[in-house]
């Protein structure tokens, strides 16, 4: 849930890939994305990922809105073995 004032995506996946993706957030900010891995939520939204880990080990999530990742909008997510 969004309970704030602005507009969140959240993705998640390696740190190349959310390196790569907030680059291109950076230079398209408006983009919008249909993909399991990603959600955007304008405030008072509600919805989810879900998502099946297939291997243990370090997942990266992250707000990619413009300045949301470098505000401090990311972690980590540490899949153990079955």
């Amino acid at each position: 849930e969004n309970a704030g004032k602005k507009k969140h995506k959240m993705v998640i996946g390696s740190a190349e890939d959310i390196k790569a993706h907030n680059e291109l957030m950076e230079r398209f900010p408006g983009m919008e994305h249909d993909e399991p891995n990603k959600v955007s939520l304008t405030p008072g939204q509600h919805g989810e990922i879900v998502w099946q880990f297939t291997k243990a080990g370090i997942v990266n999530f992250a707000c990619l809105m413009p300045g949301h990742y470098e505000a401090g909008m990311k972690g980590l997510i540490k899949v153990g073995k079955k």
